[in-house]
């Protein structure tokens, strides 16, 4: 197959601020002690629509030649912004955002492609940066003043085909996963209701619940604070002798419904198990952990017998974990990390219920140990048999719809770099219908680690290469 040479020409960049300009009372804005914990650190999302539709008979789908409407798109952010104000203001410490509308970004490309060449590449993860903003837009990690740095970019990416991909950066440091889609099915509603659709509904943001639940704390000035653990360039730069050796390699890898049925029914039958209803996410995530550990033992010629401790990171919504629960639509970065950890290499069973173990202890101890600081040096640190994950199922991305009906797909990251090692990134798999089949999961691994898990028959069986 000949290599895409994929292009993107900038058609125009505009300021959006909101529609109406925020009250004076409010232009001081403190957020809640967990945000204040969170890093200054952008994270992608990107959002894939084909240009297809059913024929009259729904045996079948075409082109659709439907016009996108940019006028709409950007009137209804400017509304949105309205209701997440904080978003177009600019920080003035790592407590404070100024409420001064200012505004985001909006980058409307042309793209030199049809949209499935792009999804069909094999090298399509290598790519997506092309259509993502900027660096000079969203940059941070210490490369500008705080008070430059814009809260969230969105970039409205046109196909040749037709075909639309709207993606994003979103400053950590005020928006969680779940608030990101707060905000994006705010805006998609918005659009389908001026463009005339019935089937919409506005779910209000509610920056208050976060903090009443989450009181602020007295402000510090971030460069003379923790700021140096929330550079990953400086991260980066202190493990380069590691980073200049290895190659990372990053794949994706469907598990249906049916895959992980099969899954659970593994976890719940094998010896000595103690789950009888494991979750999709502890079945799968069990199994991937299973297997990249031991791809990384033989990578390493390490026995089973010493491979030594392997932990897994990731974070829990807290939101509904609250007694009272947190109202869904919450913004801030309302979790909590949750650590699981293994002795040595065992069956995925053992895995899973590491796993499950962690989440309930979560439950029982909502509120211990909060906040807690989020540092993406830290994550940008690799150690042997560490791994972390970023789950995006059941967010609600995928049901961000622009009037170009649901995602065709949901990817969470926008490159292949040596600080994704280890690194596991989880979305809801759509199917043709518009549902849910399964999950996909995005692995960055070390090239041999890849290598040896690919040749794995075991792991082939349930994880389809997407």
């Amino acid at each position: 197959m000949e290599e895409l040479k994929l292009e993107v020409q900038v058609i125009s960049t505009e300021m959006i601020k909101p529609s109406t300009p925020t009250p004076t009372t409010s232009k001081l804005f403190t957020v809640s002690c967990l945000d204040k914990a969170s890093a200054f650190a952008h994270y992608p999302i990107l959002l894939f629509y084909r240009n297809k539709v059913r024929d009259d008979s729904g045996s079948g789908s075409g082109p659709n030649t439907r016009p996108i409407d940019i006028t709409t798109l950007k009137t209804s952010l400017s509304e949105t912004l309205t209701s997440f104000y904080p978003l177009a203001g600019r920080s003035n410490s790592d407590s404070t955002i100024l409420c001064d509308d200012q505004g985001i970004p909006f980058i409307e490309t042309r793209v030199n492609c049809n949209l499935d060449d792009l999804l069909n590449s094999p090298r399509k993860l290598y790519l997506l940066g092309k259509i993502l903003p900027s660096f000079q837009l969203y940059m941070s990690y210490g490369q500008r003043p705080i008070d430059e740095i814009v809260h969230v970019v969105i970039q409205l990416n046109v196909f040749l085909c037709g075909g639309v991909a709207i993606t994003c950066y979103m400053l950590h440091k005020i928006l969680d996963g779940t608030s990101a889609s707060v905000f994006l099915n705010y805006w998609a509603a918005l659009v389908r209701a001026k463009s005339g659709a019935l089937n919409f509904s506005l779910n209000e943001p509610d920056f208050e619940a976060t903090i009443k639940a989450f009181p602020p704390i007295p402000s510090s000035n971030i460069n003379d604070s923790d700021a140096g653990d929330n550079d990953v360039g400086k991260a980066i730069a202190s493990n380069w002798s590691y980073l200049k050796s290895i190659t990372v390699v990053c794949k994706s890898f469907v598990f249906n419904n049916e895959a992980i049925k099969k899954l659970k029914d593994k976890v719940v039958t094998s010896d000595n198990n103690k789950l009888t209803n494991p979750t999709s996410f502890e079945s799968v995530t069990g199994f991937i952990w299973h297997h990249i550990f031991a791809a990384a033992c033989t990578a390493a010629s390490v026995p089973n017998s010493g491979s030594g401790p392997s932990e897994v990171s990731f974070t829990a919504n807290i939101r509904q974990r609250m007694t009272p629960p947190l109202p869904k639509t919450s913004i801030g970065n309302i979790f909590k990390g949750v650590h699981a950890q293994v002795d040595t290499l065992c069956d995925i069973s053992k895995h899973a219920t590491a796993i499950h173990e962690a989440i309930s202890e979560v439950n029982k101890n909502v509120l211990e140990n909060l906040p807690e600081k989020v540092s993406i040096a830290n994550q940008a640190y690799y150690k042997f048999g560490s791994y972390t994950i970023t789950n995006w199922c059941k967010l609600g991305l995928n049901e961000v719809d622009f009037g170009f009906g649901k995602p065709n797909g949901v990817i969470p990251v926008g490159m292949v770099h040596p600080v994704l090692r280890n690194f596991i990134l989880m979305v809801d798999n759509p199917d043709v219908s518009g549902g849910i089949d399964g999950i996909e999961a995005y692995l960055c691994l070390e090239e041999k680690e890849m290598q040896n898990l690919e040749s794995n028959s075991q792991f082939r069986v349930f994880a389809s290469p997407n």
